[in-house]
């Protein structure tokens, strides 16, 4: 299997890259810096049957949350092959 990151993923490009991820077969990780907003998202696209999706909360600009994704990836994933910004 293969795992994306995307970021900026609750609205507009970002959602919809996870949607195509998502139905290609790939395990996605939805960040945003708003946790509402991401879990929203992320259900949203459940609701469309794409179960492979989970959300992290993320802010690029802060070095906690890089690093909590980053453990987040190791921990459930042991890799990454796909990060989209």
């Amino acid at each position: 299997m293969r795992y994306a990151v995307v970021t900026r993923a609750n609205k507009g490009i970002g959602l919809e890259i996870c949607r195509q991820l998502a139905f290609d077969g790939v395990m996605v990780i939805l960040t945003a810096r708003d946790e509402k907003r991401g879990l929203e998202a992320m259900a949203k696209l459940h609701e469309s049957s794409l179960s492979n999706v989970l959300f992290h909360q993320l802010d690029v600009m802060d070095a906690i949350s890089i690093a909590s994704l980053a453990k987040f990836i190791v921990t459930n994933n042991g890799k990454l092959d796909i990060l989209s910004q």
